[in-house]
């Protein structure tokens, strides 16, 4: 064993986070994320790994009701065009729920 093997236990907990791990696409309405938790989620998702270390996604954290739903308008037409261009599968496509910008 060297010093950078994980013991068994912790082999466990990160399998069954993998295991465990879901999308989100329903959110509790009028429930508030503590800053604490907020800034946890945010290191997590900062050290999570990437090729060559280059983290290209970025965080923002959008708090204005009139903001979000100019997003979710543009997000809508996007989906239209994206559905659109998938030809037989648009209808598969547009069922899905790719966003919650209204709700998240």
């Amino acid at each position: 064993m060297t010093d950078y093997a994980f013991t068994a236990p912790q082999r466990r907990a990160v399998y069954r986070v993998i295991a465990e791990r879901r999308d989100m696409r329903r959110f509790v309405p009028g429930a508030e994320v503590p800053e604490d938790v907020l800034t946890r989620l945010l290191q997590a998702a900062h050290a999570a790994p990437s090729v060559g270390l280059m983290q290209p996604w970025r965080f923002i954290r959008i708090t204005d009701g009139q903001l979000r739903q100019r997003i979710h308008a543009l997000v809508d037409e996007e989906r239209a065009l994206t559905g659109a261009a998938l030809g037989p599968r648009e209808a598969e496509f547009l069922a899905l729920k790719v966003e919650g910008i209204r709700e998240c």
